[in-house]
C-alpha cells in the first residue's frame, strides 16, 4: 500500500491518468453550470435557466434548499430562491455530485458493481449529511464529501476496465489494505490518491481531499483531535460503513452493526441515537433513490435488524435461564398435526431432559405459542408440500431474546426440495422416518450452535456497552474541541481550519473571500457595571444575533474574549460590507441583559478581503484586525474596511 507520497509526486502520477481523457468528470448541463458559477459576475437567473434543463439537478437543489438543516421557514418551490438560499459554492458541489452519478451509472469493468457502488455512495452521502451536526460541518458539504468518498474506485474502473476487473477478482474478500497494495503495484497509484486528486482538480476544499484520502483508515492520518480534518475524516469513515450496511445482505448487515456502533462512538453517537440515525438515513435513502433513479432496497428498521440477534441480553436472561449456563434445559417446540409422530419424538427424547411443547402450525409458533423459551423448532414438513413456509414471519429470536434453531423433518424421497428448505431459512433437516440416534445427534449439534450464538451475543453486548460509554465521552471531547462552551458557536480552532479551507478554495478557483472581525464595544464596562454573569449572557445573545444575521454559506465563530469572526466565502467586498452593516444594525437595535432594566450594546467591525498577493489567510485576518482597531478609534459602532 502506498504511504502518502509527496503531493507533487502524486500529482505527477495522477496526470498520467488524466492524459487518458477517461477520468470521471461532469459533462453537459452540469459542466456548464459549474463553469458559470465560477464567474465573479454571474447572475442567478442565468444559473436558474441552466438548472431548469436538468430535472435531476433541479430536484436535488430544491431538496437541499428545503432540508431542515437550513433553518426551516416556508417550503421553497422556486429554483431562484433555492439557489440563493444555498449559495453558488454549494450549488456547484451538489451539481458536481449529481452529474457524476448520472453520467457513470454503467461502465465496462465487468467486476465492478456500478449499481451497488452508487447505491452505497448515496447512502454514505445521506449518512454524512445526517451526522453533520456532530462535527459542526455544513450538511450539504458533508453530503458531497460522502457521495464522492469512493470516487477513486470508479475512476480506476473507468480508465482501466479490464485491468481493474482482474484486480477486483484477485482481491476477492481480502482486507482493504490488500486492494490498495494491488492497485499501487499495477497502476502506481491507488484509489484513495486518485480520489484526492480528482477532488483537487474539481476545486473542492482541502479538507475534503484529506477526509476522502484517509477515511478508510482514519487513525493513520494523525490529524489532531478536534481539528476539522479529524472530525470530517471520522464522519466519512462512519458514513461509508453505514452505506455498506445499507447494501449488504442480511447476515453481513447484522455483522457490521458492532463496528458501526464502535465507529459512531468515536463521533459521540450513542447506541440510543444510532437507531434514529440509521432509520432516518434509510428513509432519506429511499427518497433520494426515487429522485435520482438509484436502486435503494427497502430496509427493516435497526431494531428489526437487531432482532436477527439481539445486541443486548438482559441480565436476568443470562443468570440461570441461558442455554450456556443450563444446557440440559433446551426447550423444543414440535410443529406437527401428526399425533403419532409427536408421540414418537417424545418417546425418543424422554430421557434427555428436554422441555417439549407441541403446536400444529408455524403460524402458531410465530404468534407466540409456547412461551417457555423454546429455542429449537422442529417442523414436520407435510407430504406433497413443495413450497417452503414463510419463516420471515417466524421470529428468529424468541421473546426472551435468545436464539432459535429450525429443523425440518422431510418426507422420504423428496430430496429435490432440500434447496428450498435451506433458502427458506431452516438451519438443518432430517429425512423421515426419523431415527432416534439421528434425532439425538442433530439436537446435540443444535445445542452447540445455540451455545455459540449466545456466546457471540454476550460478546456483542460488551462491545456495544463499551461503545455507548465511549460515545458519551467522545461526544463531550469533540464538543469541547470544536465548540465554544459558552456561546455554542464553533471555536477559534475550528474557525481557523475553515479559514484555511476557504482560502485554499478561493486561490484554486479565483473566488472572492472576505472576513470581518467583530468586537463588542466597551465590554469591560458591561462586566464592571452588570457583573460577569450578565457579560456571559451578552456574549450568548450576541452569538444568536450573528447566527440570524449571516447567510447560510457564511461561517461565524468565537475568536476570543468578546471578539467574533465572520467568514464570507465567494463574496465580493461590496456585498461583505453590506452584510457587516446589517450585523451592526441588528446588534444596535437589540436589548441585552438577564432582567430589566435591559440595555443596548454596539459593535465595531473591521472588514478585509483576501487578495492575490496574500501568502495565507492570516494576512487577510490581520488586515481585518487593523481595520477593527481603526473602527474603535474612530468612535466605535461602525464598519471600517481595509
Amino acid at each position: 500500500m502506498s504511504k502518502n507520497p509527496p503531493a507533487h509526486d502524486r500529482r505527477e502520477r495522477f496526470s498520467k491518468l488524466k492524459d487518458t481523457g477517461s477520468l470521471p468528470s461532469p459533462k453537459g448541463v452540469a459542466f456548464a453550470i459549474i463553469l458559470l458559477t465560477q464567474q465573479d459576475s454571474v447572475e442567478i437567473r442565468e444559473v436558474v435557466c441552466l438548472v431548469k434543463s436538468d430535472p435531476a439537478i433541479a430536484g436535488a437543489l430544491l431538496k437541499f434548499a428545503n432540508a431542515a438543516q437550513f433553518g426551516g421557514g416556508s417550503h421553497l418551490v422556486s429554483l431562484n430562491q433555492a439557489i440563493v438560499r444555498l449559495g453558488l459554492p454549494r450549488v456547484r458541489q451538489i451539481v458536481l455530485g449529481v452529474s457524476l452519478l448520472n453520467e457513470y451509472r454503467v461502465g465496462y469493468c465487468r467486476a465492478f458493481d456500478y449499481k451497488t457502488f452508487w447505491s452505497q455512495s448515496l447512502a454514505a452521502a445521506i449518512a454524512a449529511q445526517e451526522i453533520s451536526s456532530y462535527i459542526n460541518f455544513s450538511p450539504d458539504e458533508s453530503f458531497t464529501c460522502g457521495l464522492l468518498a469512493e470516487i477513486g474506485r470508479l475512476a480506476l474502473a473507468t480508465v482501466f476496465p479490464e485491468e481493474y476487473a482482474e484486480i477486483l477478482q484477485s482481491a476477492g474478500k481480502l482486507p482493504a489494505k490488500e486492494l490498495l497494495k494491488l492497485e499501487a503495484e499495477r497502476f502506481d497509484i491507488d484509489h484513495r490518491e486518485v480520489a484526492a486528486c480528482l477532488l483537487e482538480d474539481w476545486g473542492l476544499p482541502v479538507i475534503f481531499l484529506q477526509a476522502v484520502e484517509h477515511h478508510e483508515f482514519p487513525d493513520q492520518a494523525n490529524f489532531p483531535l478536534g481539528s476539522g480534518a479529524h472530525a470530517l475524516t471520522q464522519a466519512i469513515h462512519f458514513a461509508t460503513l453505514l452505506g455498506q450496511a445499507c447494501v449488504a445482505d442480511t447476515t453481513a448487515r447484522w455483522q457490521l452493526l458492532p463496528t458501526l456502533y464502535h465507529v459512531g462512538a468515536q463521533l459521540g453517537i450513542s447506541v440510543e441515537s444510532m437507531a434514529s440515525t440509521f432509520d432516518s438515513v434509510t428513509a432519506a435513502w429511499q427518497d433520494w433513490g426515487a429522485l435520482l433513479e438509484v436502486s435503494t432496497p427497502v430496509l427493516p428498521s435497526l431494531s428489526e435488524i437487531e432482532a436477527l440477534g439481539p445486541l443486548f441480553l438482559k441480565e436476568q436472561d443470562r443468570r440461570g435461564k441461558g442455554l450456556a449456563s443450563n444446557p440440559s434445559q433446551l426447550g423444543v417446540l414440535i410443529v406437527s398435526p401428526n399425533k403419532s409422530l409427536l408421540k414418537a419424538v417424545r418417546n425418543e427424547l424422554a430421557d434427555c431432559n428436554y422441555r417439549i411443547t407441541e403446536t400444529t402450525t408455524l403460524s402458531q409458533a410465530a404468534s407466540g405459542h409456547g412461551e417457555g423459551g423454546e429455542q429449537l423448532i422442529i417442523y414436520d414438513w407435510p407430504n406433497g408440500q413443495h413450497e417452503a413456509p414463510d419463516l420471515a414471519r417466524t421470529p428468529r429470536w424468541g421473546n426472551d431474546k435468545r436464539p432459535r434453531h429450525f429443523i425440518a423433518l422431510l418426507p422420504a424421497g423428496q430430496e429435490q426440495i432440500i434447496p428450498k428448505v435451506v433458502e427458506a431459512g431452516f438451519d438443518d433437516y432430517i429425512q423421515k422416518p426419523v431415527s432416534g440416534v439421528t434425532l439425538r445427534a442433530r439436537l446435540l449439534f443444535a445445542r452447540k450452535v445455540l451455545c455459540l450464538q449466545e456466546g457471540i451475543q454476550i460478546e456483542r453486548e460488551g462491545v456495544l456497552r463499551n461503545a455507548d460509554a465511549a460515545a458519551h465521552t467522545n461526544r463531550r471531547l469533540l464538543l469541547d474541541a470544536l465548540t465554544d462552551p459558552l456561546t455554542g458557536l464553533p471555536n477559534r480552532r475550528y474557525g481557523m481550519d475553515r479559514l484555511e479551507q476557504e482560502g485554499s478554495l478561493a486561490v484554486s478557483r479565483g473566488l472572492p473571500l472576505c472576513c470581518m472581525m467583530i468586537d463588542i464595544d466597551h465590554f469591560k464596562l458591561v462586566n464592571d457595571t452588570h457583573g460577569h454573569d450578565v457579560g456571559d449572557r451578552v456574549l450568548c445573545q450576541m452569538a444568536k444575533i450573528l447566527l440570524r444575521a449571516i447567510r447560510k454559506e457564511d461561517v461565524v465563530f468565537r475568536y476570543g474574549g468578546e471578539e467574533f469572526l465572520v467568514l464570507c466565502p465567494a463574496t465580493p467586498h461590496k456585498a461583505a460590507v453590506s452584510l457587516a452593516e446589517r450585523i451592526r444594525e441588528a446588534v444596535a437595535s437589540a436589548y441585552f441583559g438577564l432582567q430589566e432594566p435591559f440595555f443596548r450594546v454596539t459593535v465595531s467591525i473591521g472588514m478585509a478581503a483576501y487578495e492575490a498577493g496574500d501568502a495565507s489567510v492570516e494576512a487577510m485576518t490581520k488586515r481585518a484586525d487593523e481595520a477593527l482597531y481603526r473602527a474603535k478609534h474612530a468612535g466605535r459602532n461602525r464598519v471600517v474596511s481595509s
